[in-house]
């Protein structure tokens, strides 16, 4: 069944935050700042990586700061933010909610402020229908839940249908994030119980939809989520923020030397005004400084080799700064990947011929500088014929290149090597290689520019094969079409 996506949200902004705020941190909860961005600017750009462009946010506590805050951000100019102030925030939180109804028609996303949230619970919402009623996304791994005394518990039953939910509740299999997909039914059901009670929490609209079988629940499985209440919360959310950066991609030297040392520095710099091409441009001063630092080596300053190789590794680690400042604050850009794309393609080629010109200073045999500078110039035929395909494909960024071995149904021998060996033509295995290299001095870099010849042409030539095949689908497909 095909589901629409929707573009509208509720924001709840409009709690005291008291047990947040104090001398230490004086500002109202939606703009305490986590992982280098206020909660509630967290909130829209996260939501908007889902598709959602239009925001009703309902304030209370507090609620002019808050808008003053963000209300002209320029960030946020690629959404459309509606401002609602509850001037009964002091009661429960279901009557936010009924603010927003005069600004919302139809579907839309229901979410707190001062939730930190993982953008694939969202898209996770997206692809179901709530049926009339809602869709809470919930957590089943209760053993990661950071704070369960303070958790909303939810029940669930047979068809993911919500049974019971409530924080006190003593049994229970899951826990709710926070992020609800609502059809204007839940408005109803909220007025009913204020109507009766003179007050109506988000929980009694839940429930008073689950006794009209209208409520159900999406597992939001390895997703992460944490809400910030407290400075403790506040430190657990930071911490998911940051282990998110590791990507499923990355490999062992990735993963276990070069993250570590770019998180360490991330930190550093997420909550000053470094954007990530500040650190792609280190990157390539680190990179070229190893170039540098290896064209000075001589018989009596062997140890410049060692240094070029830990320049070239720490440059590689530096590389992941960009990206994860990027996806810590949404400031990802075209030209970004593009800069970022470039600059690694000229401090690895310009490392590996500054190697053949070091060994050949120390031995006086120009082989070495020859295999260098032919790596190099092969290096850049490749990379340019690589950036004709990304510009076609409006990408920036080898990692959108989709090499046939990839996919290949029935590979042959060549298509299984390349596969089983891609990890040798990644950077971060190739620049630490490179530095352990180093430190065995010029007879280890003849290894090394010889092999470096071997990967630049396997990859020229798989790049060759992949273009070719490509070339003939579309012959193919033309000749569909024709006929």
């Amino acid at each position: 069944m095909h589901v629409n996506p929707v573009d509208q949200a509720i924001i709840l902004a409009a709690g005291m935050g008291t047990r947040i705020r104090g001398e230490a941190q004086p500002l109202p909860k939606p703009l305490v700042n986590v992982g280098g961005l206020p909660l509630l600017k967290r909130a829209v750009l996260t939501a908007k990586k889902a598709g959602i462009t239009r925001f009703v946010i309902v304030l209370g506590h507090d609620g002019e700061r808050v808008r003053g805050a963000l209300a002209e951000d320029p960030e946020l100019a690629g959404v459309e933010l509606v401002w609602v102030l509850n001037e009964r925030y002091q009661l429960a939180n279901g009557v936010s909610v009924l603010a927003a109804r005069p600004h919302i028609r139809g579907e839309f996303f229901l979410m707190m402020a001062d939730h930190v949230v993982d953008p694939a619970i969202y898209q996770a919402l997206q692809v179901k229908s709530p049926e009339g009623g809602l869709l809470l996304a919930v957590d089943r791994k209760l053993d990661t839940i950071y704070d369960m005394d303070d958790a909303t518990k939810v029940v669930t039953g047979p068809g993911d249908r919500i049974v019971k939910i409530g924080k006190m509740l003593p049994e229970f299999d899951a826990v709710d994030t926070g992020v609800f997909r609502c059809a204007p039914a839940l408005f109803d059901a909220l007025q009913r119980v204020l109507d009766e009670k003179g007050d109506t929490s988000l929980s009694d609209g839940v429930q008073a939809l689950v006794a009209q079988d209208k409520a159900r629940v999406v597992d939001v499985g390895a997703a992460w989520w944490q809400d910030v209440d407290t400075p403790g919360s506040k430190k657990h959310a930071e911490k998911l923020l940051f282990k998110s950066l590791t990507k499923a991609i990355d490999g062992p030297v990735s993963k276990h030397i070069n993250r570590k040392i770019s998180k360490s520095i991330t930190r550093l710099l997420v909550n000053t005004n470094v954007v990530p091409n500040h650190m792609t441009f280190v990157g390539l001063l680190v990179g070229l400084a190893a170039s540098i630092v290896t064209l000075m080596v001589t018989p009596s300053s062997l140890w410049l080799i060692p240094l070029g190789g830990v320049l070239f590794q720490l440059s590689s680690a530096i590389d992941g700064c960009d990206g994860e400042i990027a996806r810590l604050k949404f400031k990802h850009s075209d030209w970004g990947e593009w800069f970022d794309t470039i600059v690694d393609d000229v401090v690895n080629t310009t490392y590996i011929l500054s190697m053949g010109i070091a060994v050949t200073r120390l031995t006086g045999e120009s082989l070495w500088w020859q295999l260098g500078a032919t790596t190099f110039v092969v290096g850049w035929i490749v990379a340019g014929s690589l950036y004709k395909k990304l510009l076609e494909n409006g990408k920036g960024t080898h990692l959108a290149i989709e090499w046939d071995f990839q996919n290949a149904r029935d590979p042959n021998w060549f298509q299984r090597f390349c596969d089983r060996f891609m990890f040798v033509a990644k950077r971060d295995f190739y620049a630490f290689a490179l530095m352990v290299v180093s430190f065995f001095g010029a007879p280890a870099f003849k290894v090394m520019l010889a092999l470096s010849v071997v990967v630049v042409g396997i990859v020229g030539f798989q790049w060759a094969l992949t273009a070719a095949r490509e070339a003939a689908g579309r012959r193919r497909e033309l000749t569909r079409v024709e006929g």
